[in-house]
């Protein structure tokens, strides 16, 4: 049998896109959670709203944190909130790597989701580009492999209780922001 490759759809591809948080107003409810703040491998120190860098209105998030280096660290961010996402097939954010930010730090997107609150992370994690933004997008499909040890069902897109976003380092070292903006789900039909 000859295995047919369907094209990986682009934003251009949706009919629908809904933006859930564009950080105009703030920091929307988003935050560090308590239970990273005593983690010595989790190196979020703190969140603001920074004007003036987004890619959509004028407000973004900045996430500050101290990536040591050479050991994994991550720095998460989080909202609890419930979102029934059945009519949607993408969750995606984009992230900006200032220019001084070194090679080498990743990103992923985290759904909690279900009665048991299964923290379901992405399968692979998206390299960021310093002084670029970087669209972090995964699938919410039923044929979706964007998360790790997880089949997406209908009860996973309609039962939703978090959304994190993580930002990584295994090797490199640094200290400053990382911005995150326009946290959306769209749908291609």
């Amino acid at each position: 049998k000859q295995k047919i490759s369907r094209p990986i759809p682009t934003s251009n591809d949706l009919k629908k896109e809904t933006t859930l948080y564009d950080f105009e107003n703030g920091d929307e409810g988003w935050g560090v959670p308590a239970w990273a703040v005593d983690k010595p491998d989790h190196v979020a120190e703190y969140i603001e709203k920074i004007d003036g860098i987004s890619t959509k209105g004028t407000g973004s998030l900045g996430i500050y944190a101290e990536f040591p280096g050479n050991t994994w660290s991550g720095a998460l961010i989080e909202i609890p909130q419930f979102l029934d996402l059945k009519d949607y097939d993408v969750i995606s954010a984009d992230i900006y790597l200032p220019p001084e930010a070194p090679r080498g730090l990743r990103a992923k997107l985290i759904l909690t989701v279900g009665e048991a609150w299964k923290f379901t992370e992405m399968s692979r994690a998206i390299r960021l580009t310093p002084g670029k933004w970087t669209s972090v997008t995964a699938a919410l499909t039923d044929d979706s492999a964007d998360w790790k040890r997880t089949k997406v069902t209908e009860a996973f897109r309609r039962d939703v209780r978090k959304i994190a976003i993580r930002i990584e380092s295994n090797k490199p070292a640094y200290s400053g922001p990382v911005i995150v903006d326009n946290v959306r789900v769209g749908a291609y039909k």
